[in-house]
């Protein structure tokens, strides 16, 4: 009896270990040729600019199938999510890309918020246009703009993944997709364009930390994809460092040329 169980235990884990070797496994998506191309390129950048942390993701737009992810990703504040602000109000309808918007000097206070725009120092904008003031991470621009249609900015904690879908989701957006073309052409993003493919995107920088005043951390991104008139890839490079300089078009804009040049 005990040789007879034994038996029925052996062909028992037998059965089950033939049903585990059977069962389909999800394949990676991930192209290990471009994934040693992206880390290397991150890397480089990150010890050039002294960056803390970063990562940077390849995906196919229409699939969403990453094809490389390299670098550490945590949630975190993200200028990038002022677009999807934006797109929010644009569906409403009551405003548009092409209108006039007074930042001022740069310093504002609205609702007892006190917002400054990144060149406060310098003058702020002046007036601008809706879609001068979202490819020039003008805060203002985009704070008025939204008290417009009532809505309120979008300024979840997001990791650079949950950014480039949420990206890859606005790009439908035929105003946006112009935008985002212009601020590679004319505005912060030029340091991504690339002689190869016509490319198309947003920069940003955000506080992430300033617990410390004298060591305030900053996440300097870039997303954005390619071809720009019919979308395959999108990319978004996002890399953490502490103080000035910190520039998402000139550091992470310049990662995001080169992936792109990278890519097959």
């Amino acid at each position: 009896m005990r040789l007879n169980n034994m038996i029925k235990r052996i062909l028992l884990l037998g059965c089950i270990a033939t049903m585990i070797a059977c069962t389909p496994t999800k394949q990676s998506t991930i192209d290990t040729t471009l994934q040693t191309k992206v880390d290397s390129i991150l890397h480089n950048k990150m010890s050039e600019i002294n960056a803390i942390s970063g990562q940077a993701i390849v995906m196919e737009v229409l699939t969403g199938e990453v094809k490389a992810m390299v670098g550490n990703g945590q949630k975190q504040a993200s200028s990038l999510m002022r677009a999807v602000s934006i797109n929010k109000a644009l569906e409403i309808g009551k405003v548009f890309l092409s209108d006039s918007v007074d930042t001022g000097n740069g310093v504002i206070v609205l609702d007892s918020d006190t917002i400054l725009d990144h060149n406060w120092h310098r003058g702020g904008y002046g007036k601008i246009t809706l879609k001068q003031g979202l490819v020039c991470e003008s805060d203002i621009a985009i704070r008025k703009a939204l008290d417009i249609v009532g809505v309120e900015a979008v300024d979840s904690l997001v990791t650079p993944l949950e950014m480039l879908k949420l990206f890859n989701g606005i790009i439908k957006n035929d105003s946006l997709k112009s935008t985002f073309r212009y601020c590679v052409t004319d505005a912060l993003g030029k340091p991504a364009s690339s002689e190869k493919v016509e490319v198309a995107g947003l920069s940003g920088r955000s506080i992430v930390s300033k617990a410390n005043p004298e060591r305030i951390e900053y996440a300097v991104e870039f997303c954005g994809y390619f071809p720009a008139d019919e979308p395959k890839y999108s990319i978004i490079v996002s890399m953490n460092k502490i103080g000035f300089p910190a520039s998402g078009g000139l550091m992470a804009g310049s990662v995001f040329k080169e992936i792109v040049e990278s890519v097959k």
